[in-house]
């Protein structure tokens, strides 16, 4: 296994939970560029993954929080919160293409793996937000539980599970009605959520309860809860391992996905 590598960036721990939150290990261009969103600079860093550096900072005013990346186009979207809005970035010439308002808080982003929506979570109200980002307009409104904050689609592209902090549960929206088809139970204030490569599993990081529910995606329902450090907010994943942000207790907790052990 390689040595760890740290890049230097404007970042504070709440927001490289959003990014890790928003767009699993926030990756794009074959893995080689990663997007962090820097709150207190209000700009986002560009990061070589080659060269361990920072190549660029785009400004975002608004407090950019979530970041996502388009597998369909060269896109990468930032949500506002304080701007109420998302802002579309040419992942080439690291420009801001449009900004498309949303309202309320948006703070959780996603993008569809085929049809070029994107879905935000709007934290201060029970609203998921379907934009066309090309159009520059909403495309829908689907009614999901309190305060959503992490937003995560299925690899096929046919749910969209929210993590409802207020709530304590995960939503599952289906992205061709665009309904709630379930809300399921899970930690206390879950704020990050991640799907596995194949589908298969969801995690969520519950901050009120210092855990992880491990959710059967198909069965809709918490096969396992694990405890981590205080206050987990994001959780990235790698074959065999999940990487849990313990933003109040200063470290990462690594689970074993497959004994779901640490």
């Amino acid at each position: 296994m390689s040595a760890a590598r740290s890049v230097m960036t404007g970042w504070s721990a709440a927001v490289i939970a959003a990014g890790l939150m928003c767009c699993p290990a926030g990756l794009c261009a074959q893995q080689r560029t990663a997007y962090v969103t820097n709150q207190g600079s209000e700009t986002v860093s560009v990061v070589d993954l080659t060269a361990w550096k920072v190549t660029a900072e785009i400004k975002v005013t608004g407090k950019p929080a979530g970041v996502a990346r388009s597998l369909t186009a060269k896109r990468v979207y930032v949500t506002a919160p304080e701007a109420q809005d998302v802002a579309v970035i040419d992942s080439d010439t690291h420009t801001i293409v449009r900004r498309i308002a949303v309202g309320g808080g948006p703070l959780g982003i996603a993008a569809h793996p085929s049809n070029g929506l994107i879905y935000v979570a709007d934290w201060y109200s029970t609203r998921l937000t379907v934009v066309d980002p090309e159009a520059g307009a909403i495309a829908g409104n689907v009614e999901v539980g309190k305060s959503p904050s992490g937003v995560a689609v299925t690899p096929d592209g046919r749910l969209v599970l929210t993590a409802d902090r207020e709530s304590n549960s995960v939503s599952f929206v289906d992205t061709a009605t665009l309904k709630r088809v379930a809300q399921i139970g899970v930690g206390q204030r879950p704020f990050g959520i991640t799907i596995s490569a194949d589908g298969l599993l969801a995690y969520t990081a519950n901050v009120g309860s210092d855990d992880v529910s491990v959710i059967d995606v198909a069965a809709r329902s918490v096969v396992a809860t694990l405890p981590v450090g205080r206050r987990p907010y994001a959780i990235a994943l790698a074959p065999g391992r999940a990487f849990v942000s313990d933003q109040y207790g200063g470290t990462v907790t690594v689970l074993d996905t497959l004994t779901r052990l640490k």
